[in-house]
């Protein structure tokens, strides 16, 4: 099989950037695992927030609301979100108002009282009070990989399953691509591999980034009464977090450990340490969970993604490093990875959304 474009990696990234390109190439992607999203994207919190990460992080993410919320109506929720600092700490919500205040329309500063009323599991006698950002929302993400899924095969795009990249090497002005039982040739690669980018990069002869996996556990737990009203909630030096499931509560310590690519299994020690962090923050009394699991967030070094192509070949392309942000960005990234890609100017709303193009440039990390 010959293609233009050939995306190895099959999560949130490579198959928005699939949907993206649609009939303006030939395009194939390649997944190592059985189903598509099987590792980062399918264990995120998915929440879709412009006061998180840095500023060309939320930048995206506002060049991403239109998609996730007109477009596709379907794919989020609202939910709200509230940065929750303990007894004493006026600091970090001092911070993070006068961070988030410049670039987050209706941002609002709670007071204890006012933490309580939005989610009764604060006691105003625990907090210092909150930032809340009330049009945060839910992103369903197994809807968004399908409408990915959907748009990129209505465009002629061929998607494989087990379809691991062992090989890949130049000949005649083509990349030569052994993926599973499959023969690809292609004129660029697009790496869009996660956890495993630098590893893709070195079986092609580039040299790596740098990327840092890192380990997350996170469980789920009855929180005793209908959480289905209550914000996402984080605490404001981001030591924890949680945010409704159905009936249940998502939660996690937050914890940033240093892993190499591979399947991420929970560690006991981990959730007991978030169970710990939010029985502390909270009137909750956590003694057991329903579910745990736990994914790799992959960053840079400076923690914004690498997007664009190679200065040592420029028919290899990156698309990495989205940390735990590629869910809710990934509309904006798609799109910019396309217009790159198909040497096309950077899309407007992009652009007037104030995402510096050269900020994501992977040469920045040599």
């Amino acid at each position: 099989m010959h293609v233009e474009v050939a995306i190895i990696g099959g999560g949130i990234a490579g198959l928005s950037c699939a949907a993206a390109i649609g009939s303006g190439a030939s395009v194939v992607v390649l997944e190592a695992e059985p189903t598509l999203g099987y590792h980062a994207t399918g264990r995120s919190a998915a929440l879709y927030t412009e006061c998180y990460g840095a500023p060309v992080i939320r930048s995206l993410a506002r060049a991403s609301k239109e998609y996730l919320t007109v477009t596709y109506p379907e794919l989020s929720m609202q939910r709200g979100l509230i940065f929750v600092a303990p007894k004493g700490d006026a600091e970090a919500l001092d911070a993070l108002e006068g961070d988030f205040s410049t670039l987050v329309k209706g941002l609002e500063r709670l007071s204890p009282s006012e933490v309580e009323r939005a989610c009764s599991l604060f006691p105003s006698s625990l907090v210092e009070g909150g930032v809340f950002e009330p049009d945060s929302r839910d992103i369903d993400v197994d809807a968004l990989l399908t409408t990915y899924v959907r748009v990129a095969r209505a465009a002629g795009t061929t998607i494989l399953t087990e379809a691991n990249v062992a090989a890949m090497v130049r000949q005649n002005g083509r990349w030569a691509i052994s993926a599973g039982q499959h023969q690809v040739t292609a004129d660029i690669v697009v790496n869009a591999s996660g956890a495993w980018g630098d590893r893709v990069a070195e079986l092609a002869g580039i040299t790596p980034l740098g990327l840092r996996p890192f380990a997350r556990s996170v469980f789920t737990f009855d929180p005793g009464t209908d959480p289905q009203g209550w914000p996402m909630a984080i605490d404001a030096r981001e030591r924890w977090y949680m945010k409704p499931e159905g009936p249940l509560m998502l939660a996690s310590a937050a914890s940033e450990i240093p892993s190499e690519p591979r399947d991420a299994r929970p560690e006991e020690l981990d959730i007991a340490l978030g169970i710990d962090k939010i029985n502390t923050a909270t009137s909750l009394e956590i003694r057991s969970v329903k579910n745990t699991w736990a994914g790799l967030r992959t960053f840079t070094a400076d923690r914004v993604p690498a997007i664009g192509f190679d200065d040592e070949d420029s028919s290899f392309f990156w698309l990495v490093g989205q940390g735990g942000y590629g869910i809710k960005t990934s509309p904006a990234l798609g799109r910019l990875s396309a217009a790159k890609l198909l040497h096309q100017e950077v899309p407007a709303d992009i652009i007037d959304a104030g995402v510096d193009e050269r900020k994501l440039d992977p040469v920045r990390l040599r």
